[in-house]
């Protein structure tokens, strides 16, 4: 039988190249030739049939990596960009600044100032003024970034909290601050080394109906619908009581932060001497961004590739 390369172009021919090889007349004659033959023509016609289906296989092997080059080029083809030549194009807000900036709106719209600083953070603002004890696994070196045996990439932006909270001693305020934060973390679908966070904290006379409030006002803005929240009993060391948030979204019951009532130790700790009390959350930028475009892997928000940022645009 004959092969040529030349005639497979497309997974049809391919398709009718294997079909035509099976119902062939010489593999047809062969098959035919070893059900009657004595045992040493058996095992003669054997070999052929063998060698016949090797060739084959060997052909069609070749034949699917051509098909795949064609395919890769064909690919090149379409987003070959010749950048000697100017071209017409128009960018778009990414969609994590998408998220930032809703979250943004709806927080300074409300009473609350943003916040911002460096993102190396020393360990009384990363830790001790939280609450965090010496004994807490975040503070080991596998689990934050060091820099020096004091300073380390921030962890969270909640050491902003623990800064405006002193600034703003036995006073109402409202307080916010979004940016990047720096966990020791391995990479994989829903984890990353690095994310965008948004803290808040407001200080006031202030019970759980304000928290519960807040946050079913600020993700119904965010997301874009009236949401639903759920409240699960949990523990952060600067939040007394602590809960971990899930929202309805879509129909589907997603957990989304972690926030409660501030500890006393930490309003204690930045120097407040009266009766007030606060509410605070952290929230994942990412994780919200991945929920409301429904996306599955963190790391598409940082790969760069056109095809997927296009349709933020």
């Amino acid at each position: 039988m004959e092969f040529d390369l030349n005639k497979i172009n497309t997974l049809e021919d391919l398709k009718l190249a294997k079909n035509a090889f099976n119902n062939s007349d010489e593999l047809k004659e062969l098959m035919s030739q070893i059900k009657t033959a004595d045992p040493l023509q058996k095992a003669e016609l054997g070999k052929k049939i063998q060698l016949l289906k090797k060739q084959a296989e060997d052909f069609f092997d070749l034949a699917k990596q051509k098909l795949e080059d064609i395919k890769i080029q064909d690919l090149i083809n379409q987003e070959y960009v010749d950048f000697a030549n100017p071209i017409n194009t128009t960018g778009g807000i990414h969609p994590i600044n998408l998220v930032a900036n809703r979250f943004r709106e709806w927080l300074l719209a409300n009473g609350y100032f943003e916040y911002t600083g460096p993102e190396i953070e020393n360990e009384e603002y990363n830790f001790e003024r939280l609450n965090i004890p010496q004994s807490h696994p975040a503070r080991e070196m596998q689990d934050s970034l060091y820099i020096s045996e004091k300073e380390l990439l921030r962890t969270h932006n909640t050491g902003f909290s623990a800064r405006a909270l002193e600034e703003h001693k036995n006073q109402e305020f409202s307080q916010f601050a979004i940016g990047k934060v720096y966990r020791n973390d391995e990479e994989d679908r829903t984890h990353t080394h690095q994310f965008t966070q948004l803290d808040f904290v407001s200080v006031g006379n202030h019970s759980f109906g304000t928290l519960i409030y807040t946050l079913t006002e600020l993700f119904s803005y965010v997301l874009e619908q009236k949401v639903k929240i759920r409240l699960r009993p949990s523990y952060f060391p600067f939040t007394e009581p602590s809960v971990e948030v899930d929202v309805l979204f879509n129909g589907k019951w997603v957990e989304v932060l972690g926030a409660g009532m501030l500890h006393e130790n930490v309003l204690k700790m930045a120097g407040y001497t009266n009766d007030m009390n606060g509410i605070a959350a952290g929230i994942g930028i990412e994780r919200i961004t991945m929920i409301k475009y429904g996306i599955d892997d963190i790391r598409e928000l940082y790969g760069n590739d056109q095809r997927f940022l296009k349709q933020f645009k």
